[in-house]
């Protein structure tokens, strides 16, 4: 599914009216009929209804000024409550107002305490409010009358349908500065804005609706970057066949360079991610003193003991045995649990430099690279990093709350200037692909805030890359998979004491699940 931003749709917008001869007036009925349509197929009484509307001076108020306009003429009983005087409507919002005029449609500027009495009477006696105050003309925080309705409206409990984008939401990376409309319907227009996927905006999107009012696809290529929402049927074209006659080999081998004292569990949770993924086979480089034990645990994987540290770490003199089991593998994952030092990062300088194969780096991998970011700038490998935010922020010399901020812009940012697929963790998990394009993922929940989670979803990625997926792909997919299990396993066991291992062990459902998506599709 493609997203858009509020820019972008201002963008098109333009070039619709100037290249493609579409007035704004017609894009605003068709937008206010798309509403009346979804207030319809919501109500019982078919539009028929009691509506109460919140109206901005904005297009998204003029919207909301058509809708009204529609119901009330097919008999339903209308409210609108304004939150700026008549006179300041300008352009097609105010041709739209004098419609609403002409038919004599009571309306009451909400700014008194009488008026904001009468307001939440009307709250405890409607069908449904339509929020037609900002939409994405979000400019500022939220002040004075709109602050106030939009409070007096979330505490109601009445029904509420946001136009566009809940007011106070940010349309472009989902912040909301204090308080925003929440919504349990968003009728969105043409695509979806990219806020209204994003935390903490998803939040008070309730259940989003996305409207066609005849604008045009090729408005989309007048758009520098392509955006899109990772959902079901953009994971399923991404999954790869199983061929019937294939065997281990057939599904590829990837290496897994992870592991030392204390932190011998990020390897196994990464060659579990991997083989649950669907890979043929895993080798796992662990310290020569881990070996045994890594052995003994994980009898699915092979084992190979390299040169230690006094500190029972990897040796950068383990590099001859790390480059000979490079060998006839098809991916890299390299970082989990490994610790820092110079030994790990004359490792990852190694390994970048000398195969061409996809590597994975995570954990420890992305610190000791922020140390040294110049080892991109040789590298032979296409490279998929997978930091959380506060990796990220080592990564960018930059604080946590900055990559929050916006981290749709932070993670492009960071695929460019390291021209690697870059993999934003978190909430929402953002994939960027340095070429131009974003993915932003729809599974996941919290159930998969837990120890190594991000370990398994690094050897995930690795495992669809030996199945031959493409890099961008196998991190968008891996990204969604991983979110699914977590997904499945929350509605089986709920949202607590969920295990990384357990998220590792439901992937093939989660593989199931897609699949038979994909089937219903055919």
């Amino acid at each position: 599914m493609r997203l858009i931003t509020g820019n972008d749709m201002k963008k098109i917008d333009q070039w619709v009216e100037s290249e493609q001869s579409i007035p704004s007036l017609l894009l605003m009925e068709n937008a206010g009929r798309s509403v009346v349509q979804v207030v319809q197929e919501l109500s019982e009484r078919k539009g028929r209804g009691n509506y109460v509307f919140l109206v901005g001076k904005g297009n998204n108020g003029g919207d909301a000024l058509v809708a009204a306009r529609h119901l009330y003429q097919q008999g339903a009983e209308i409210k609108l409550f304004l939150l700026f005087k008549p006179d300041e409507f300008k352009g097609i919002v105010k041709e739209n107002w004098q419609f609403i005029e002409g038919l004599g449609i009571k309306w009451h500027y909400l700014n008194d305490d009488n008026s904001f009495y009468l307001f939440k009477l009307c709250l405890n006696n409607c069908d449904m409010v339509i929020d037609g105050i900002l939409g994405t003309g979000l400019r500022d925080s939220l002040q004075g009358n709109i602050f106030r309705a939009i409070e007096a409206l979330n505490v109601s409990g009445a029904p509420v349908l946001a136009i566009d984008v809940p007011s106070g939401v940010d349309a472009d990376n989902g912040r909301i500065e204090e308080l925003c409309v929440k919504a349990d319907y968003t009728v969105t227009f043409a695509w979806p804005k990219r806020g209204l996927v994003l935390y903490p905006a998803k939040k008070y999107v309730g259940h989003l609706i996305i409207a066609d009012i005849s604008i045009p696809q090729d408005g989309l290529k007048l758009l520098e970057r392509e955006e899109y929402y990772a959902d079901a049927d953009l994971a399923r074209e991404l999954l790869p066949e199983r061929d019937w006659e294939g065997h281990k080999g057939t599904f590829g081998h990837t290496l897994v360079v992870a592991g030392s004292k204390g932190m011998l569990g990020a390897a196994y949770l990464a060659c579990k991610g991997v083989l649950r993924s669907g890979a043929g086979m895993v080798t796992a480089c662990v310290p020569e003193s881990q070996a045994d034990m890594f052995d003994l645990s994980f009898p699915e994987a092979l084992t190979k003991g390299v040169a230690e540290t006094r500190d029972k770490g990897i040796s950068f003199d383990a590099w001859p045995e790390i480059n000979e089991c490079l060998q006839g593998k098809k991916a890299v994952v390299f970082g989990c649990g490994l610790g820092t030092g110079e030994s790990i990062k004359t490792l990852l300088h190694k390994v970048l430099l000398s195969t061409n194969l996809p590597v994975v780096v995570d954990g420890d991998g992305l610190n000791v690279l922020a140390e040294d970011l110049e080892i991109l700038q040789s590298s032979k490998a296409t490279l998929v990093l997978t930091p959380h935010p506060r990796e990220m922020a080592r990564l960018l010399g930059t604080d946590v709350a900055a990559v929050q901020e916006n981290r749709v812009e932070t993670a492009f940012q960071a695929a460019t200037k390291f021209n690697a697929i870059v993999v934003l963790k978190g909430a929402a998990t953002v994939t960027a692909i340095p070429e131009g394009l974003v993915f932003i993922n729809s599974t996941g929940c919290p159930a998969l805030a837990t120890a190594g989670s991000g370990d398994v979803l690094a050897g995930v990625i690795g495992g669809l890359l030996a199945q031959g997926v493409s890099p961008a792909q196998a991190a968008v997919l891996g990204v969604y998979l991983h979110g699914l299990a977590g997904d499945i396993l929350a509605e089986e066991k709920g949202l607590r004491g969920i295990l990384a291992g357990d998220i590792a062990d439901t992937l093939p459902l989660a593989i199931k699940k897609l699949e038979q998506v994909r089937a219903k599709n055919i």
